[in-house]
């Protein structure tokens, strides 16, 4: 090639570089001039400068015509740098216009394989012309949707596959592979649940290693995680903030020793079916009493007839508790109380005997306790920023005369007592607080013992304008007491009248109150009839047609006995 002298600088050049020269000469059509101009720039300099310069001369070459020195300096860009998108996407362009397109699309391929997706803001122009040069190569071929979609899209699009199946993408092809892999972000989650057999430590550290360590979510079978793997999992994700347990099995000191490790965990989950000792659940809870904010265990087995006291660890960033047993073992409720001062949410479920007088005023914070089935015999005292009160199946709760008054709960928005012995009069105490501030929302009170010899509707019952949901669930109630007391709440949107004794009249009534959603579940004396008409007046009905059950009821009220008591 002949040696190009620097064309004769005009007035309006002065000043400018050899690029700004060849740029300005570029435009105005001096092929020549450019040429020389852009020649003088890749001589004196380097890395990015340098691939601009041989870019800009081969889109010169391009332009004279001249395809073989274009060819030379787009092969000399990607050896400069091959991580770059630009030395490929200009080969790719010479070899089309000299009509070796097989070798362009080569070329393309190799780009792709070379440029890592988010270091390069031409690689999706890269990826694009690669997918068009091959789909006009092969246009009877099928086309794969990913690699037509932008990055973001598609990336997108796999963050809502399972794990499994993302796992299961690694294998369609090579594209797909370098795509599910060049983003941490859709492993992340470690999820085994539909693993069937113990998971290798090897297969850990590859999913490790595609999330860039920065996992912090896992979903944990018994079957595929041992003692091993978990303490392997928590050593390695330093950024792990949500653990959760599935699987029929025990976990104890296998989830201890391994929390040691986790950090930053804010949140543990148990599962129903993964069973865990009372003493294992406050040594978990001990070793992440530091960050942890949210714990719940749904089988835990405690001690039978006494508990020992002192046991549960400070854990001051404690915000939700959640406690199921198995109506058998008891527990330390006001050690628990001191040792979470921060707690807002305390479920505690199926316990067979807390003490008698529980205080949970110390929870100042508290806006959710749950008290279900734990052989309550008195009310609880409680504290007045509480929103959800559930003390139901505590068949032995009662209020005497000479006890004291509960306390008032101004904020309150959801009380459940459903199979308690509270009486009416107790429940008004209990609602009207937060009934004249017009916070109460929700009152579930069917089943309870005390509600066999009722009075009058609005003697017996809180009226309240603002009450959207009210649950009479196993009243033995008939259709004119039903009518009376859902008379007392005008805007009452959803009803659970299951087990009771309504018939289709109170069905067409509830709808046309403006009853939205419906709960007729064992209600025998409703016809199908009536539930047909509730659901095409766009009314949510629950109801089961047994016709197992005999139509005539056999309960405590068709006994002589109840006759006698009428």
């Amino acid at each position: 090639m002949k040696t190009l002298s620097m064309g004769k600088a005009t007035t309006s050049e002065e000043g400018m570089s050899p690029m700004d020269k060849g740029r300005h000469r570029y435009a105005k059509g001096d092929y020549a001039g450019a040429l020389a101009a852009f020649t003088e720039a890749a001589n004196s300099t380097s890395q990015h400068l340098l691939l601009n310069a041989l870019d800009a001369r081969a889109a010169t070459y391009e332009k004279l015509g001249d395809l073989q020195p274009a060819l030379r300096d787009a092969k000399k860009m990607i050896d400069e740098m091959p991580a770059i998108s630009k030395g490929y996407l200009r080969c790719g362009k010479v070899l089309r216009l000299m009509k070796k397109h097989d070798l362009a699309l080569k070329i393309y391929e190799r780009g792709l394989t070379k440029v890592k997706i988010g270091t390069d803001d031409d690689r999706t122009k890269l990826q694009t012309v690669y997918n068009q040069l091959r789909y006009a190569q092969n246009p009877g071929k099928s086309r794969d949707p990913l690699e037509y979609l932008p990055l973001e899209l598609a990336e997108m699009i796999c963050l809502n596959l399972s794990m499994r199946d993302r796992t299961v993408c690694l294998a369609v092809t090579k594209a797909w592979k370098r795509l599910l892999e060049s983003s941490h972000k859709l492993w992340t989650l470690l999820d085994t649940t539909n693993v069937r057999k113990l998971i290798s430590q090897k297969s850990l550290t590859v999913h490790f290693r595609r999330s860039k360590y920065t996992l912090d979510r896992a979903i944990l079978t018994v079957k595929a995680i041992d003692s091993k793997r978990l303490a392997y999992i928590t050593k390695y994700c330093k950024m792990l903030k949500d653990l959760q347990m599935h699987g029929f099995g025990v976990v104890g000191d296998s989830l201890t020793l391994a929390l040691k490790d986790a950090k930053a965990l804010e949140t543990l989950w148990v599962s129903r079916d993964t069973h865990t000792m009372l003493s294992a659940v406050q040594m978990a809870l001990g070793q992440c009493k530091s960050s942890l904010v949210t714990a719940t265990f749904l089988k835990v087995i405690g001690p039978r007839g006494g508990f020992l006291s002192d046991r549960w660890p400070a854990m001051g960033s404690l915000k939700y508790l959640h406690l199921d047993s198995d109506g058998q073992s008891v527990l330390d409720i006001h050690g628990l109380r001191d040792a979470t001062p921060n707690a807002t949410s305390i479920i505690l479920r199926h316990w067979g005997d807390l003490p008698n007088h529980v205080d949970c005023t110390s929870w100042t914070k508290l806006q959710h306790l749950d008290l279900t089935n734990t052989q309550l015999q008195f009310l609880p005292k409680v504290p007045a920023t509480l929103r959800y009160l559930n003390l139901s199946q505590n068949t032995l709760l009662h209020v005497g005369v000479e006890e004291e008054a509960p306390d008032e709960l101004p904020f309150l928005e959801t009380f459940n007592c459903e199979g308690t012995d509270i009486s009416s009069d107790v429940l008004k105490v209990i609602t009207m607080p937060s009934i004249a501030k017009g916070n109460l929302k929700c009152l579930m009170i069917g089943a309870r013992l005390s509600e066999y010899r009722p009075g009058p509707a609005a003697v017996e019952y809180p009226a309240s304008e603002h009450l959207e949901e009210l649950s009479l669930h196993n009243m033995q109630i008939n259709d004119s007491r039903v009518l009376q007391i859902i008379e007392l709440y005008p805007n009452l949107g959803k009803l659970d009248v299951s087990g009771t004794r309504v018939t289709g009249v109170s069905v067409r009534e509830f709808v046309n109150r403006g009853v939205t959603s419906l709960n007729l579940i064992d209600c025998l004396d409703v016809g199908e009839d009536a539930v047909a008409w509730a659901r095409s007046m766009g009314v949510n009905v629950d109801f089961y047609f047994n016709r197992s059950i005999p139509k005539k009821r056999s309960s405590f009220w068709d006994s002589r006995y109840a006759r006698n008591l009428a």
